[in-house]
């Protein structure tokens, strides 16, 4: 599924517009990058974890020319989903 028909989906649920819910839904995504940047973790009971994850600078290879290179050090958001959702998805 997209974001526009999860959108409408959402809006269609609670009986709001599509404009109102998708500020909602971005105002969402915006909270969760803050937080992850400031605090670096967000548990959202019954639903699950978002972390971020240090990935340490690594050798690459450049696949055109084939010369090494080292790749920079960098972070990167994961989500962990609940216990529910996991049974809720294998039920299915």
């Amino acid at each position: 599924m997209r974001k526009e028909e999860f959108v409408k989906s959402l809006a269609k649920d609670l009986g709001w517009s599509i404009s109102k819910t998708d500020k909602v839904l971005e105002s969402f995504f915006n909270l969760v990058s803050e937080v992850l940047v400031k605090e670096g973790k967000l548990n959202l009971y019954k639903f699950g974890i978002f972390t971020v994850k240090h990935k340490t600078s690594r050798k690459g290879r450049n696949p055109k020319t084939g010369d090494e290179l080292i790749l920079p050090p960098k972070d990167h958001p994961c989500f962990k989903a609940s216990k529910s959702i996991v049974e809720t998805i294998n039920k299915g």
